[in-house]
């Protein structure tokens, strides 16, 4: 097959979007190297970077929203031409069966685009729709974002209609006044459905493997001698996306166990939210060894506890054994922290347990931030590359601390076509041009 046939193969169609707002907000990709503003070392180098910065869709506001606190409560500045095609838009989608008239969407977007009781929501115009076997995950944005707020996470679940997205904003402790401009969030496709399994290394022995193959002395050679192995570059640049009928993903514990089944906490589905329920959707990364951190503009200092980090390197060689291998390839979990180099507000961690997933299935690697830090997301070929590492950027000037036990990030099992797909956007609702 020639690559002007493979460029001609339809994508696989994740969701359906309808924009009944004209144009308020859309949905957009970004470019991978976020135009530019990546270095050039990790453009080069990090491929997961790069496969984290383009997941999903930016949700994109196109008319800026100013929100003031004031006498203990959010008051928004928005235009009056925006909330009367709200207005007019709404008996529409009422009558069209968008919107049940009794039902709680209903209420909430009579409210505004802007809701400020009990909270900050705000309803983009926009309505989506999953296709069969697939969920639509609501999440702030990553590897660049406002510092000013977060946006709390939701599953759209419901295959039977449109649900509007309508995002739970929340400002950062101590944070007055900000705006929403640009990409406030991140909507991005996930399969309907992932089964986990477990086991150590004897149980799981070609993932342990596959670990100490890639961690070669050929890598380690490499890394000695200051150049850039790029070698996950070359064996897992972009494979070729396949169907899969089943999504597995297998933790194999190398070591202390930081790596655990979890499952979303709210759903929108047509009829409105819902509290979740039912089978594990994610993996749940946590901290295995206490520290602090500080970048001061040019170096990055991690100072661990030490008796915890020699615990934590005991056990990961007890789990290892004698299995053999590169040296290299126990250290890099054995130490467990990494620093970047000089210049770079970066330092990963690299969690014992390892991931593997069945074939044309990636992980997404999705951080959980904090105050003065965020976790970058990530995408990583655990079909055949299996180390999850949490990757640190800090604000410089500033010295955090991270207690043991603390969740560092989610990681979501998903195949690569899903995350190949594209999107069918349609507009409807009232035009005032």
């Amino acid at each position: 097959m020639t690559l002007a046939a493979v460029a001609e193969i339809p994508r696989r169609i994740a969701y359906d979007v309808v924009d009944v707002l004209d144009g308020f907000a859309s949905l957009e990709k970004r470019s991978s190297t976020l135009d530019g503003s990546v270095p050039v070392r990790a453009a080069q180098a990090c491929l997961p970077l790069l496969g984290g910065n383009a997941w999903g869709h930016q949700v994109v506001l196109h008319r800026r929203i100013a929100l003031r606190k004031r006498r203990g409560g959010w008051h928004t500045e928005i235009g009056d031409e925006l909330e009367r095609l709200m207005r007019a838009t709404l008996p529409v989608l009422v009558a069209d069966g968008t919107l049940a008239p009794d039902g709680q969407w209903r209420r909430r977007l009579e409210r505004g685009v802007v809701d400020t009781r009990g909270g900050i929501s705000v309803f983009t115009g926009l309505f989506v729709r999953p296709r069969e076997g697939v969920r639509i995950r609501q999440s702030a944005n990553a590897n660049r974002r406002s510092l000013a707020y977060s946006i709390d996470q939701a599953i759209v679940d419901d295959v039977g209609g449109l649900v509007p997205v309508v995002l739970d904003v929340v400002p950062a402790p101590g944070v007055e006044a900000f705006v929403l401009d640009g990409e406030i969030a991140t909507l991005g496709a996930l399969p309907a459905s992932v089964e986990f399994t477990r086991g150590s290394l004897d149980d799981v022995p070609l993932v342990g493997q596959a670990h100490c193959s890639f961690y070669d002395a050929d890598y380690f050679a490499r890394k000695k001698r200051g150049a850039a192995s790029r070698k996950y570059r070359k064996e897992f640049s972009r494979p070729t996306s396949q169907p899969v009928d089943e999504v597995l993903a297998t933790v194999v514990d190398a070591g202390p166990r930081s790596v655990e089944v979890g499952r979303p906490k709210r759903m929108h589905r047509v009829s409105g939210v819902a509290k979740a329920h039912g089978d594990p959707d994610r993996l749940t990364v946590t901290n295995a060894v206490s520290f602090t951190a500080a970048y001061d503009g040019l170096n990055v200092t991690v100072t661990p506890n030490l008796d915890e980090l020699a615990a934590y390197g005991r056990a990961v060689r007890t789990a290892w054994g004698d299995r053999g291998g590169h040296p290299g390839s126990m250290l890099y979990l054995s130490k467990y922290f990494t620093p970047h180099p000089p210049g770079e507000p970066n330092f990963f961690v690299k969690p014992a347990s390892l991931l593997g997933t069945s074939p044309g299935v990636s992980t997404l690697i999705d951080g959980i931030c904090g105050s003065g830090y965020d976790v970058l997301r990530g995408v990583v070929h655990t079909d055949g590359f299996h180390a999850t590492p949490a990757v640190f950027q800090l604000e410089a000037g500033r010295t955090v601390e991270i207690p043991r036990g603390t969740r560092l990030a989610e990681m979501f099992a998903i195949p690569r076509e899903l995350i190949d797909a594209e999107i069918a956007c349609t507009t409807g609702g009232v035009r005032f041009r």
